[in-house]
């Protein structure tokens, strides 16, 4: 029997009432994805005030707890003479303290990648952490928002607005892919299931009925209560209703509650929401955060009065009014964030603001950013090698798999040592270049290029899906990977042949970028030409080239 692939993916973020809940929430978002995908899932957290580590354990992912250190976090720095990160006392001990108490775990978990999103770590964990694994080191994403330190990252996220790869040239090594703007933000499924309901109702019923309040998780300064100060002062419809959403950590819940109650319209506040989405969807006018709501509302259409609540959000509030997506207040804690609220509120109250801005909102996210990155961490994370004698058996498995052989012109099932034969005497052919794909060190696909005799540079192409594989999109990530490496190889171009009714296979071929040519009886002809394959980064063993 098999052992199903189950590729481990190990996470480093922290929540507290400093940091806030925002990256953890986005990480878990991309483990739930990947989880999806058939990958196990780990977080290392530290055990900050206002942690998130029950949530985490709750969502199923087992949580490794990194323990608070008693002391002042300020002083936890290794060296003086080492340059200090601006966010290094949200780490809660130095970047050296924290990757000696992470190798053991990380030792253990063997993950195949390791996704690191903390403003208080940079390359010099990394390579502490990655060299300290030399023996199974994983590929390392890292998930940043500011651009203001060096990564040792295979694949680098910033999913904020204005951010372009250019930022981040000298700050992560030549091969590293960076993904950067809204198209990447790390939505949950729902917040995509809502948009065209959202975006539909925006046209049909354009006014302010709705108001959603949201300042983050956790919201240490209360901004939410200054919010709730200014808005008793404007010039709101009658029949205005406004919800407060609060995280379950948030410290002033019970004096926001309390000043909900005093309200002018009706006001409820709630907590900890399973349904943010449809919140969103219903909401006419949103007071948020800059934070990673931002591109939740983006997705949705959602006008925006966006607040600034911490300094690294400067850059998203800026990009987001300036795209016209949302109104800007200025001078928060200062006596002038009253009248800047009144004015925000008296340009949104306008019915073709509003639409002009959720316009403007629904252009910059359209929703799909976790499928794009975990597709993007799949190609990373593919390696082709040819073929050797110890795959036999594993081919041999997966050709006589029955849905395999359901589509072969015979479909009896091959034995075993016909197939050895056979193998071996194809791996010595060189008319025939006999691949396997791997995906995190084990075995996922075989691959075979038959060339043909009579025109130079072009090869039949078959693939053999690991069948624990299948369901899960990597069918079409393993085939370009397979051709990335023929076309390396010298080949211009590639057919294939399908059976008419193997739809999975032939969206395989369609998603990798083949194109039908003709039908002939129960088969459809495809092919694929060097010149129009859009080249991707593969990985290929030294020597296998």
């Amino acid at each position: 029997m098999i052992d199903r692939v189950r590729v481990t993916i190990a996470f480093r973020a922290d929540a507290s009432l400093e940091i806030g809940s925002g990256h953890v929430m986005r990480c878990l978002t991309l483990a739930d994805a990947l989880q999806a995908q058939g990958a196990q899932c780990h977080f290392l957290c530290r055990e900050h005030p206002g942690h998130l580590c029950e949530l985490i354990e709750a969502r199923g992912y087992p949580v490794h707890r990194l323990p608070q250190e008693a002391r002042d976090t300020n002083t936890a720095v290794t060296s003086v003479t080492e340059p200090k990160l601006d966010h290094a006392h949200w780490l809660g001990a130095s970047w050296d303290e924290d990757a000696a108490a992470c190798l053991p775990l990380l030792a253990e978990l063997a993950p195949a990648w390791l996704v690191v999103d903390h403003y208080a770590l940079d390359h010099r964990w990394e390579r502490a952490v990655l060299d300290g694994l030399s023996g199974s080191r994983p590929r390392l994403l890292v998930i940043d928002d500011l651009a203001d330190r060096h990564h040792i990252a295979d694949l680098l996220l910033d999913q904020n607005l204005g951010r372009q790869v250019e930022d981040y040239r000298g700050l992560v090594p030549e091969g590293c892919q960076v993904l950067a703007g809204p198209r990447y933000a790390l939505l949950r499924p729902e917040f995509r299931e809502w948009r065209e309901a959202s975006l539909s109702r925006r046209a049909r019923e354009p006014g302010l009925r709705r108001l959603l309040i949201n300042l983050g998780g956790v919201d240490k300064d209360n901004v939410t209560g200054q919010v709730l100060d200014a808005l008793i002062t404007c010039d709101l419809p009658a029949d205005l209703q406004i919800s407060v959403v609060m995280g379950a950590s948030a410290p002033w819940r019970e004096s926001v509650a309390a000043q909900a109650a005093a309200m002018p319209c009706p006001t409820e506040v709630v907590v900890n929401v399973s349904d943010m989405a449809r919140r969103m969807a219903e909401a006419d006018l949103a007071i948020g955060a800059a934070g990673s709501t931002s591109w939740e509302r983006c997705c949705l259409g959602v006008p925006s009065i966006i607040v600034e609540i911490a300094d690294n959000q400067a850059g998203i509030v800026a990009a987001v009014v300036k795209a016209g997506a949302g109104i800007a207040p200025s001078g928060l804690h200062t006596s002038c964030f009253v009248r800047s609220i009144d004015n925000a509120v008296a340009k949104a109250v306008e019915r073709s603001r509003l639409k002009t801005m959720s316009d403007a909102a629904s252009e910059l996210c359209d929703g799909d950013g976790v499928p794009r990155v975990v597709q993007a961490l799949i190609s990373k994370g593919i390696t082709v090698r040819p073929a050797l004698s110890d795959d036999a058996e594993n081919v041999w498995r997966w050709r006589n798999d029955g849905v395999s052989t359901a589509f072969y012109l015979s479909q009896e099932k091959t034995k075993f040592s016909d197939h050895l034969a056979w193998f071996e005497s194809a791996l010595a052919s060189p008319e025939r270049d006999l691949l396997i794909v791997e995906i995190g060190r084990k075995p996922a696909a075989h691959v075979r290029f038959d060339r043909c005799l009579e025109t130079k540079g072009t090869a039949e192409v078959s693939i053999y899906l690991n069948p624990d594989l299948r369901g899960q999109g990597l069918g079409a990530p393993i085939l370009r990977a397979a051709c990335n490496f023929a076309f390396e190889k010298g080949l211009n171009l590639i057919l294939a042949q399908v059976h008419i009714e193997n739809t999975a296979s032939l969206k395989i071929f369609t998603r990798a970028g083949f194109k039908q040519i003709s039908i002939n009886g129960s088969f459809k002809s495809l092919e694929m030409e060097r010149s129009t394959f859009p080249r991707v980064d593969v990985n290929v063993p030294k020597g296998a080239t």
